[in-house]
Order: C-alpha cells, then sequence, then structure tokens
C-alpha cells in the first residue's frame, strides 16, 4: 500500500496546490490517509490482483462491512453478476486508458444491492501499473426515483384525460343535445332537397298539361311519360330512406333482461386477460359498488365493449395500461374504458363511427375494416345510452359510455 500512496502523485497531472503549505500541515502520506477516510463516498485501492488492500470506514459501512473485512476480498467479488461483464470491460479500459467512468450494482454483506457510479485510475511505478485506485458515489436512491417516475409517467397522462372527462361531464349533455340538431338538421336539408327535384318536375309538368286543351297527343304522352319517371324517382327515394330506417332500427333485436353490470365487466375482464398479458398489457378495473342493475342485451353489450378492449389491446403498445372504470351515477351508470395507446388525430374523431370510416395510419399495419365502432354506437343507441371519445394522439384514447340504470322501488 506504500507504494501505492508513494505513486498516487501521478493520478492526476492538473491537480495544483502549495506543496510548502501543504507540507506545514503535516506528513502528507497521513494527509492523504485522512482524506481517504474523511471522504463520504466509497474511496478504494486495488492491487495489480484486483484484490482490495485499502477502503475508507464509510465504503466499507455503506456495504454493511467492516474495513477488515473488506481488506484482501477481490472487487470482483463485490459486483453483481449482471454487471461482471461490463465492469470488467470498464476496468480493461482504465488499464488501457489510466482511467475509466462507468455504473455498476455491487453487493452488500446480506446481497442487498447498491448501484454506484465508480471512477477509476491507474497507478504507476516506472511506466508499470501497480495497481487501481477508486471512488464510487452511491446513486441507488437517485435511479429509484427515476425508475418511479418511469413507471408513474403513464398513470399521470392517465389521470390528465380522467380530470379532462369530468371537466366535459357537465357540458356533456348540451353537447350531445347540440350534435343531435345539426345531425337532424343536416338530414332535413338534404332530404329536402332530393325531394324538391322530382317533386317540381311533377307539378311543373301537371300544370303545362292542365293549361293547354290543346296541346299535341305527342307531347302530353311526352309530359306523362316525364311524370311517371319522377313519381316513380319519388316513390324510390321514400322506400330508400324507410328501408334504411327499418335496416338502422331493426338490424339487431335486443334481448333485455335485468343485468348487473359490475359482474358483466368483471366478465369482460377475465375475457381479455390472455390477450393483454401476450402483449404485456397492465389490464385493471375499478368499481366502488358491487352491484348495479341495468337492463341490457347482455351478450350483445358485452360484444360491444369488447370490441372497444379489443382496440385497446391492438392500438397499445408493449407494458401499457388499460383501465376499466364504472361509476355509478344518479341515473345512469358510467363506463370508461381508457389506455395509453397511439391515440386517434383530433382530425378524426369526428368520422368516427361512420361506415366504413378508418384512420389513416401511414406508419402502421394494424388491421381493420373501420366497422367496430359503429356497430358499438349501434348497439349503445339501441339500448337508449350515449357514447363519446376523447383521444389525444401518441397519449391515448378514453371511451365513455352511459346506460340507464334500473331504479329500484
Amino acid at each position: 500500500m506504500e507504494e501505492l500512496i508513494e505513486n498516487s502523485s501521478n493520478l492526476r497531472s492538473d491537480i495544483h496546490f502549495d506543496l510548502e503549505k501543504l507540507l506545514t500541515l503535516g506528513d502528507w502520506k497521513e494527509l492523504f490517509l485522512g482524506l481517504f477516510d474523511v471522504a463520504r463516498e466509497l474511496f478504494f485501492i486495488l492491487d495489480a490482483d484486483g484484490s482490495i488492500i485499502a477502503i475508507n470506514h464509510f465504503g466499507a459501512s455503506a456495504l454493511d462491512y467492516s474495513v477488515d473485512e473488506l481488506i484482501g476480498k477481490h472487487f470482483m467479488d463485490l459486483v453483481d453478476p449482471q454487471y461482471l461483464q461490463t465492469t470488467n470491460a470498464s476496468i480493461n479500459l482504465a488499464l488501457k486508458n489510466d482511467d475509466s467512468f462507468f455504473e455498476a450494482s455491487l453487493l452488500n454483506k446480506f446481497e442487498k444491492i447498491n448501484r454506484y457510479q465508480i471512477s477509476i485510475r491507474t497507478v504507476r511505478n516506472d511506466f508499470k501499473i501497480i495497481g487501481l485506485i477508486g471512488v464510487g458515489k452511491d446513486v441507488s436512491l437517485q435511479r429509484k426515483i427515476e425508475s418511479e417516475l418511469i413507471d408513474l409517467k403513464p398513470k399521470l397522462i392517465e389521470a390528465e384525460r380522467l380530470i379532462t372527462l369530468e371537466r366535459a361531464r357537465s357540458s356533456n349533455q348540451q353537447m350531445m343535445l347540440d350534435e343531435l340538431n345539426k345531425m337532424k338538421s343536416e338530414f332535413v336539408s338534404n332530404i329536402s332537397h332530393e325531394l324538391r327535384t322530382p317533386l317540381a318536375s311533377i307539378v311543373g309538368f301537371s300544370e303545362t298539361i292542365a293549361s293547354d286543351p290543346n296541346m299535341p297527343i305527342e307531347m302530353r304522352n311526352e309530359f306523362n311519360l316525364i311524370i311517371l319517371n319522377e313519381g316513380k324517382r319519388l316513390a324510390k327515394l321514400i322506400n330508400d330512406v324507410l328501408d334504411l330506417s327499418r335496416m338502422e332500427t331493426g338490424r339487431i333485436a335486443l334481448n333485455k333482461a335485468k343485468v348487473n353490470i359490475v359482474k358483466l365487466i368483471q366478465r369482460l375482464i377475465d375475457n381479455n386477460r390472455t390477450a393483454t398479458a401476450e402483449k404485456k398489457l397492465i389490464l385493471t378495473f375499478e368499481a366502488a359498488y358491487e352491484e348495479i342493475m341495468v337492463e341490457v342485451d347482455e351478450e350483445r353489450l358485452l360484444q360491444a365493449l369488447d370490441s372497444l378492449i379489443d382496440n385497446s389491446i391492438k392500438f397499445s403498445k408493449e407494458g401499457g395500461r388499460i383501465k376499466v372504470i364504472l361509476n355509478n351515477l344518479y341515473r345512469e351508470v358510467e363506463i370508461v374504458i381508457t389506455d395509453t395507446g397511439l391515440g386517434i388525430p383530433e382530425k378524426d374523431i369526428p368520422y368516427l363511427f361512420q361506415k366504413f370510416y378508418k384512420v389513416n395510419r401511414p406508419d402502421s399495419d394494424i388491421p381493420g375494416a373501420g366497422m367496430g365502432l359503429v356497430f358499438v354506437k349501434q348497439i349503445v343507441d339501441l339500448h337508449k345510452g350515449l357514447i363519446n371519445i376523447q383521444s389525444e394522439l401518441n397519449k391515448g384514447t378514453s371511451v365513455l359510455i352511459k346506460l340507464l340504470k334500473v331504479i329500484r322501488d
């Protein structure tokens, strides 16, 4: 060890001090050892074989050892097996370049892991390496906090979205009424235009025939044919509208019964455990009550909710989160399915319930025909419920469904 201390002047060529004043404080070896032991970090000296020949009390205590227990112990015996290769490579780098800086986990006396940032430097005598001197900073707490922050980030995103949902709740009903009024106005406007054109032809040619008793028979027959064709066109348009109405309202026949929605959602969660586990997704269910009764077609509603969960699984990256929340409101039950997936561009959200509409994702080859959300909305509408979607690109999506509860006497 004395030889290492004697040659420690080779450690840093850029350290400057007043040698004359330094010597007035006493023997510089004693000063070195005093500094070594007063340090509040891990200080150690290794011989040429890598064995510990000196370590400060603070560093030994941080590893739950005494100084005597560590003297003679090989440094690599303290290294977590997962870091043996990188530590060995860093030591070899120091032997080549005179110094090295790396991070490794050291095992204390009771096999507990402590994470250290370690800086080492060679000690030479006549250009021959006779050992290493090193200092280590315990960064275990720092790394733990960093890991917790990474884990908290998706939860924070999820919480922010749920807060946004709560803020939007008060204005949601008015927004839905405004949207329904807008859809009604657009429908009336479009259908009025389509009805007006054939009606105008029918009325116009009928008035012409009625006002001219002497109209040539050929012209009269031509006008009658136009009136007949326009009448057929008008009849076809009316039948098309009626057929569309029957299709939309009668395509799915509901078999309603009183159902505990809590058990239905739990069944939904159980059905999707395997799929989420395969993609390493975290699927959770949150409900404050054990029983909330609704009158629904259990299988159809489960099918619609399963389609939403399938979307969340499909568009979530490995390690993402999916949460189903059940809120018991005054006259309604609210189902919220929220994920930390790819999200939906704002410009696409208004068109999600249109048939065959599919969000354009140039960087994704995820399959889909664009019918899932249309089906979900049909089921919700047939149950006289409401559905709303909020999403942020690259942050995730939340789907909110409201259904009427069974009000007990």
